[in-house]
């Protein structure tokens, strides 16, 4: 092909499939909400994660639109290959062309662990999210996009009601939206969207996205979830319904905060050691409280602590509560800290691990 028509091919991928406002009106309204929310801060550079997934490729295809309208060249597109499958590295690589002929490109992450040792999801979802801090760090960029959605937003709630969550967890979800750790922005562009409308958007983009087999299995409590969310619309539950429930249970959720915030800024002391890592000093007046607000303020500081994306498991930290207040744990660890008990006082550090 000539150079001059290999021009005229850019302009016009540029002007018809990566301009939404010449591309049909469900599109257009989709690209319109997801500028108007990245509009919101201003960003310093982006990390676009990408699955392979129908709703994450429609994450790239948004932000390679906002990239081009605004000129922006610090976006970067990254695809972790945990090796949970063994396709998962070829469906990478068919990922990686796939976006190329779209003029983006994807750098593809391969996790490299003992070949004897067990992968969890748990364990690849953290190995993803240092990753992203870490490439984020070394090309001083401070957001990360990921592809989140109304239907994991709905899927996630009922999740933790089965699970036995505290209202904290059930509504949790809702500030997913625009998160802050580690000093980088994580931020879900996507949540007042459905699955049908970001696969829409795929189908009509690149017409091709990595089908997950784990997302159907019954293995996993998600495809119970999702099986029962469906049965759940057919008899009468509905997206307005669904909000109305939410937004009453958020501002329960709100009432109880305010107190959490009270007791973590009288009753504790929150400060940095000479190696300079955070460390917190609670008084004995912290555990005084009724035992959501204590429960909550002591996950706030452990979290804060360690610096962790995800607080600690809230069993572990319903025990060891129970165990300062019986006064039988001297020092332990939980969530990446350090707990000891001083007297009357708990100290929290972080745990150095080798």
């Amino acid at each position: 092909m000539k150079k001059k028509s290999l021009n005229a091919k850019n302009k016009n991928l540029k002007n018809s499939i990566f301009n939404p406002q010449k591309r049909n009106k469900r599109i257009k309204k989709i690209y319109d909400r997801f500028e108007f929310l990245i509009n919101q801060k201003e960003f310093k550079g982006y990390l676009v994660a990408v699955s392979g997934g129908a709703d994450s490729l429609a994450l790239a295809y948004l932000s390679k639109c906002y990239q081009i309208k605004n000129k922006n060249k610090n976006f970067h597109y990254i695809h972790v290959d945990h090796k949970l499958r063994d396709t998962s590295s070829k469906e990478a690589q068919a990922l990686k062309k796939i976006l190329k002929k779209f003029k983006i490109e994807c750098n593809i992450i391969t996790w490299k662990k003992k070949k004897n040792s067990k992968k969890t999801q748990s364990e690849s979802r953290d190995y993803r999210f240092n990753v992203f801090e870490n490439f984020c760090k070394a090309r001083k960029i401070n957001t990360v996009l990921l592809g989140h959605h109304y239907d994991d937003f709905q899927e996630n709630f009922f999740i933790r009601l089965l699970r036995g969550s505290g209202l904290k967890g059930l509504v949790s979800f809702h500030n997913y939206r625009n998160l802050k750790r580690n000093k980088i922005n994580i931020v879900r562009p996507l949540l007042d969207f459905s699955k049908e409308d970001l696969l829409y958007v795929t189908k009509n983009t690149f017409n091709f996205y990595i089908d997950d087999p784990s997302n159907r299995s019954l293995e996993y409590l998600r495809s119970h979830v999702r099986f029962m969310i469906d049965n759940l619309k057919k008899n009468g539950l509905n997206e307005k319904k669904f909000k109305i429930t939410f937004e009453n249970l958020i501002s329960s959720n709100n009432s109880i905060e305010f107190f959490v915030q009270k007791n973590i800024s009288e009753n504790s002391h929150i400060g940095t050691s000479k190696n300079n890592n955070i460390r917190a000093l609670l008084s004995s007046k912290f555990f005084s409280s009724t035992d959501e607000i204590i429960l909550r303020s002591f996950t706030k500081i452990l979290q804060d602590v360690s610096g962790r994306y995800f607080p600690a498991r809230g069993k572990r930290v319903s025990k060891t509560l129970d165990q300062i207040r019986q006064k039988s744990i001297i020092k332990t660890t939980i969530g990446g800290c350090v707990i000891e008990k001083i007297e009357n006082s708990v100290v929290i550090y972080k745990e150095i691990t080798k």
